[in-house]
């Protein structure tokens, strides 16, 4: 239990890290609550698994577990940081930051946005 109690302090440091560079986390919250028969199979029935305090997510709960979040969070700071070492450097990295739904490419994934500004960096 220690090293969940590690994790979700890690996930607090990275979302705070993410909110003083603007970083918006918006998407990885439920925007709305999640009615009980909607989540997570259309009914309760067979649902006998299911611990008896569960509830249906509401309206800014996490979208994940916190290893998962963690990730997530974690990803962004990553990306933010390398975008301000190119724009420092005068590097242009316009044409892989952009969202993923309007882009056709093959920087299609965040790691293969990231590993591309690094070697742009000149880093390895």
């Amino acid at each position: 239990m220690l090293s969940q109690k590690a994790i979700e302090k890690r996930l607090d440091d990275e979302i705070a890290l993410a909110k003083r560079n603007g970083i918006d986390l918006e998407d990885l919250y439920f925007d709305t609550d999640v009615p009980g028969d909607a989540y997570p199979f259309g009914d309760a029935e067979g649902m006998d698994w299911v611990p008896k305090d569960w509830k249906p997510p509401k309206k800014g709960d996490p979208r994940f577990l916190p290893n998962r979040m963690l990730g997530q969070v974690q990803v962004r700071n990553k990306m933010f940081d390398l975008q301000q070492q190119c724009k420092s450097k005068g590097i242009d990295v316009s044409d892989i930051s952009v969202p993923f739904d309007q882009y056709e490419g093959e920087f299609d994934s965040n790691q293969k946005r990231m590993m591309e500004m690094r070697r742009r960096l000149g880093l390895k």
